[in-house]
């Protein structure tokens, strides 16, 4: 028992640093990304559920506040795990809500000089009868809807065998580059609209029914309400992709293969896994090939950028402390009344 009031007596706030070195761009891209969402919002006269949004802050803030307390004591592997997941979700949600946002723009559809540019770069390419042909091979079709959908779990985990790894600076340098990926990525789709090449090809649902993902026609709908100024109210479950150019699916192969490679028991299976997924944006994100092309351009691009700005300088930067207290009277009060005389607690 008195053990337990002399523990009680000690604590002390923590002075570990709680951000680690390289944390502070990650947590600037997210923050960046949704204040230009929000102010977007307001200036495209637009509104948001907010019922919906402030739930999933509450989701996403739970895990990054988690983190900040399990570093501060000292967990910093978990800590870093925690902050890292949930800085994925709020960086995620706030790119697709500024998608939303950009969206609403009327600068002309960009799908027939991409389609021009797929016949030039394959010219016996027929887009819409590879979909067919491949529409009959379920077995294939179902291993591109699955390598396709790892986008939603592949960062997770990395982030969480990076972290427990030890390699604390590889999930923060992955993360910005995500991010980073992803500004860029905005920026295109907002200079260059498309509606993929189903739409564009008049391709229904219906003609490739081994398709579980009904992404490329909701892309289609959402953008063309949000050209049209019919869609004005934007809640949590209307998130989703509608960027055609670059491929983000494409961005994000590049840069989860780059990030895994530090991890010498996954790095192979990493890499052939987001090579398929890399392929599987044709067929089931509905892309054209310029757009694969184009962003793997816009991840070397973001990683590039990335080293700029995330890489740990020669002076040896610290990470952020959050400021030390004096100890309270309380505390003080404490310590005489159950630490014998002229004994001193260790801080």
């Amino acid at each position: 028992m008195r053990a337990n009031i002399v523990s009680i007596a000690r604590f002390e706030p923590s002075s570990r640093p709680i951000l680690a070195e390289g944390a502070g761009a990650a947590y600037a891209a997210v923050a960046i990304a949704w204040i230009i969402a929000l102010l977007g919002v307001a200036a495209r006269h637009l509104t948001i559920a907010v019922d919906e949004f402030a739930m999933a802050a509450v989701i996403v803030g739970a895990p990054i506040g988690m983190g900040l307390c399990l570093r501060g004591r000292g967990l910093d592997r978990l800590g870093t795990i925690a902050q890292g997941c949930g800085l994925f979700m709020a960086g995620c949600l706030g790119m697709t809500l500024l998608t939303f946002v950009l969206g609403t723009a009327d600068r002309p559809l960009v799908d027939p000089v991409l389609a021009a540019i797929d016949r030039t770069l394959v010219p016996t390419l027929d887009w819409p009868a590879a979909m067919l042909w491949l529409s009959h091979r379920a077995s294939l079709m179902a291993a591109a809807n699955w390598v396709y959908e790892s986008i939603g779990w592949q960062p997770v985990l990395l982030i969480a065998i990076l972290g427990q790894s030890g390699q604390e600076h590889r999930v923060w340098t992955f993360l910005t580059a995500w991010l980073v990926t992803l500004f860029v990525t905005c920026a295109l789709f907002a200079l260059f609209p498309g509606i993929g090449a189903y739409a564009y090809f008049g391709m229904a649902a219906a003609d490739v029914p081994a398709m579980r993902d009904p992404t490329p026609w909701h892309q289609a709908a959402l953008l063309a309400e949000l050209r049209g100024g019919t869609l004005h109210h934007v809640g949590f479950v209307d998130l989703d992709g509608i960027v055609t150019f670059p491929s983000f699916h494409a961005a994000a192969a590049v840069i989860l293969a780059w990030a895994a490679w530090s991890l010498r028991a996954i790095r192979w299976p990493a890499i052939v896994l987001n090579g398929a997924m890399l392929v599987s944006a044709v067929p089931i994100g509905g892309h054209y090939l310029i757009d694969i092309v184009a962003g793997c351009v816009v991840a070397a691009l973001g990683l590039a950028i990335t080293r700029r700005i995330a890489e740990p300088s020669s002076a040896g930067r610290t990470a952020y402390r959050p400021p030390s207290r004096r100890v309270s009277a309380a505390t003080q009060l404490a310590r005489s009344i159950v630490l014998p005389s002229g004994s001193r607690a260790s801080r």
